[in-house]
């Protein structure tokens, strides 16, 4: 019976699924799942024994002679679990000054009679040297078209969010071995320093991760007098005689040896998962949820076991981690302490070479909403100018707004009447045209100066007029047929 720890560290972001109530979402776990690694570890011996799943890799991967733990976040040498149910934070805590780190007491259930009002806590922590530090993981979202799988094109419309956890986090697991002699088979599937690729989309931006060996690392010490408090650390699947899975107690106790179950504090939930092989989902499963804390009457004589193997079902895909040392009978209230979170300075003066971009790219869209709203009123415009040759000499003049004004005065009365009889909306052209030559009618936002205003307008009588004569153009081919 041994114990091989890895590290993993993330170079893109990753995304672990998780149920997400939003349809277009798609959330990450915090941690990366037994079954995730195992599946990348039954990938790595396929690959290698050109896809044969033969009676070692059942052995290896499916039956359970290796079991995949949970991989946990690490930060500064703390690792990061789920927090245990039986801690609670205080409801009203106040702190006295806004510029100090938040501290605050929590309270362990299993033995305090804390009596004020009090909330759980929803995010990873580490307890060391009774303090409690929860993990601020800043989760990324991101947009995405859903693709075609034929076309392998974008569909219109179809848009999704993938949440995502930063590249740069650290995460360490390990796999428990039931014979010592499977370590050389184990570390031969995966090199020290090789990158890997798991989680969701890992064949394009995300999930490609490095991972590494981890030797000499220390077991979890075990108290071996008095009461003890068991903590699960992942979900863990408990069955009854009768082969079902279990919320009770007293079928959780038949998987302890020598010990019992004195008070508990837990929270349900429900798993199932889905096999790719088959194309189908597995059955699904009551457990108790990770967080789930248990006061025991004292060590378990399988202890040793139950940290290397889990509690309960389906151990080896990460089910029934569990841990005797995480809280301690004698702590009745730890230090909460939770850091602040990084304040951004704020920017000073914007750079030149910035502002000029950014206008740029300002400019650049307003150009496309004034070519569009061309269109759209050459089409709306009623009835349409028929004579090509008065659209042309309009089109000339309109490189410069101010020569466009003078023409338009000195037009002819034949020419004045063409564009007096047309109509956008309620007004004729030639009002329609002093509208926008004078700023009446705004066809963009403001911009910072009078040139760029000015080239926008020559656009849009540019866009217009040729739009026109294309209609012209357009309807003579049609009444020709």
């Amino acid at each position: 019976m041994k114990k091989i720890h890895y590290s993993i560290t993330t170079l893109e972001p990753l995304i672990i699924t998780q149920h997400s109530d939003d349809p277009n979402m798609y959330e990450t776990l915090q941690y990366i799942r037994g079954t995730v690694m195992q599946g990348v570890f039954a990938q790595r011996y396929l690959k290698l024994n050109e896809n044969t799943a033969d009676d070692e890799f059942t052995r290896l991967i499916v039956s359970g002679d290796c079991v995949f733990s949970n991989a946990f976040p690490v930060e500064n040498g703390k690792t990061f679990f789920p927090a245990p149910t039986a801690l609670v934070r205080e409801k009203y805590f106040l702190k006295k000054d806004e510029n100090e780190e938040k501290k605050e007491k929590v309270h362990n259930l299993l033995v305090s009679n804390f009596k004020e009002q009090t909330k759980g806590i929803s995010s990873l922590i580490s307890v060391t040297n009774n303090e409690v530090t929860p993990l601020l993981i800043k989760k990324e979202i991101r947009l995405h078209n859903e693709i075609n799988g034929k076309t392998r094109t974008t569909m219109e419309g179809k848009l999704f969010n993938y949440q995502s956890l930063p590249a740069g986090m650290v995460f360490e697991g390990y796999i428990a071995l039931k014979n010592d002699g499977d370590e050389e088979d184990i570390k031969s599937l995966i090199k020290d320093g090789d990158n890997i690729r798991m989680g969701r989309s890992a064949t394009s931006e995300y999930g490609k991760v490095q991972f590494k060996w981890i030797d000499n690392k220390a077991n979890e010490k075990l108290q071996s007098n008095g009461k003890v408090i068991l903590t699960l650390l992942s979900d863990a699947i408990i069955m009854n005689v009768n082969g079902f899975s279990s919320l009770s107690v007293e079928d959780m106790n038949t998987y302890l040896s020598d010990s019992k179950t004195e008070k508990s504090i837990s929270r349900k939930a429900r798993i199932e998962g889905f096999l790719n092989v088959w194309k189908l989902r597995k059955p699904s499963e009551n457990v108790f949820a990770a967080g789930s804390s248990f006061l025991l009457d004292k060590l378990p004589s399988n202890a040793e076991e139950l940290t290397s193997f889990g509690l309960g079902e389906r151990t080896h895909e990460g089910y029934g981690q569990v841990s005797f040392s995480l809280l301690s009978p004698s702590a009745i209230s730890i230090e909460y302490i939770e850091k602040k979170e990084t304040k951004l300075p704020k920017p000073g003066e914007m750079p030149k070479l910035t502002e000029e971009i950014r206008y740029s790219i300002f400019f650049n869209r307003a150009k496309e909403q004034v070519i569009n709203q061309a269109l759209i009123d050459a089409e709306n415009t009623r009835p349409k100018i028929d004579s090509n040759h008065l659209l042309g000499r309009l089109k000339d003049m309109a490189y410069d707004t101010e020569n466009l004004k003078r023409f338009l005065f000195d037009l002819r009365p034949t020419a004045k009447n063409h564009l007096g009889k047309a109509y956008l909306d309620n007004k004729n052209l030639i009002e329609h045209f002093e509208d926008v030559l004078s700023g009446e009618t705004a066809l963009f936002k403001p911009m910072r100066d009078d040139n760029q205003i000015d080239k926008l307008k020559t656009l849009y009588f540019e866009q217009y007029l040729n739009q026109l004569r294309r209609l012209n153009i357009k309807k003579e081919k049609d009444e020709k047929r």
